[in-house]
């Protein structure tokens, strides 16, 4: 009887072990691929000018490295860490959406709404222990020209995981967008060409003030100034005497005094889309001779 009873007594014990080592037994196998994401920077930050063409665009390599003494087999994506999607500056400014793309598989990766893509289709990535695999990812952006000038940055985490959602590995990496600081100068109205220039008639010079029929415009991505030189010195001379007229500009409220170079700034931390509308003096034409009078007026423009 005694016999019995420690023979019985086995069974629930030995029941007990099996279960214990069945429930762990899918731990242990995941704990065997142990997958480093390793970027070969931490960041990229791409210096972007958005005034001109094109879209901006940058890439990074990632090693992945089986360190586990099992296969590994995962997909790459990227998550966020609770923010807002898009790069994002410190001033509040609005946010610049990008794409990020694993080339090797030309999968997007990109994190749009802000939730983990692992797993989500793409190219599997099968590494044996000590393997390593070199991938390689791009970012691109395009910002219009209402971007205002600054650093727009995002982090978030690249991530390899298994087919069942189980994160194999993790890197943090930032990415962003540096928008230079950029200004363009144009004139717009009745114009026509002369000499491979823009031109404007002024019709018959009489003293006084008139408005002209166009507008001096500066779009930029924050301050700037613009400069104004006056081939004469801020006088009309007779197409083909040493005959002058003076004259006088004003660009919106900017008076100017065209006698040697003259300029005004704009202060500004936020993108600019400014007209100016063009008005001139002119001086006293009594006793000058007959015939055409002219002078070249540059306007240049420097980002602050």
């Amino acid at each position: 009887m005694t016999m019995t009873r420690k023979y019985r007594a086995r069974w629930p014990l030995f029941g007990a072990a099996v279960c214990s080592i069945a429930a762990f037994a899918p731990s242990a196998a995941h704990a065997a691929c142990n997958l480093s994401v390793e970027p070969v920077q931490d960041q990229l930050v791409i210096r972007h000018n958005p005034l001109e063409a094109g879209a901006a665009y940058g890439t990074v390599e990632v090693n992945v490295v089986n360190r586990g003494d099992s296969e590994c087999v995962g997909r790459l994506g990227a998550s966020l860490r609770g923010e807002t999607f898009g790069f994002a500056s410190d001033d509040g400014a609005p946010a610049i959406p990008y794409q990020l793309v694993d080339e090797k598989g030309s999968n997007d990766i990109t994190p749009r709404a802000g939730r983990n893509l692992r797993g989500m289709g793409g190219r599997a990535i099968r590494l044996m222990p000590g393997e390593r695999s070199m991938e390689l990812l791009s970012i691109a952006a395009a910002p219009d020209s209402a971007t205002s000038q600054g650093r727009y940055t995002q982090s978030l985490d690249l991530t390899v995981s298994g087919d069942d959602g189980m994160l194999l590995g993790t890197k943090p990496l930032t990415l962003g967008i540096d928008i230079l600081p950029a200004a363009l100068i144009g004139l717009k109205g009745q114009l026509a060409r002369a000499r491979g220039t823009n031109s404007v008639d002024l019709g018959e010079l009489v003293p006084g003030t008139k408005d002209l029929p166009i507008t001096l415009y500066v779009i930029s991505t924050g301050g700037y100034r613009v400069s104004i030189a006056s081939e004469n010195q801020g006088r009309l001379k007779h197409e083909s005497a040493q005959w002058f007229v003076d004259y006088r500009l004003r660009l919106g409220r900017h008076d100017l005094d065209l006698t040697s170079a003259d300029s005004f700034e704009i202060v500004s931390r936020r993108a600019r889309f400014d007209n100016y509308p063009v008005r001139i003096e002119i001086g006293e034409t009594a006793g000058k001779r007959a015939g055409g009078y002219m002078d070249t007026v540059t306007f240049t423009v420097a980002a602050l």
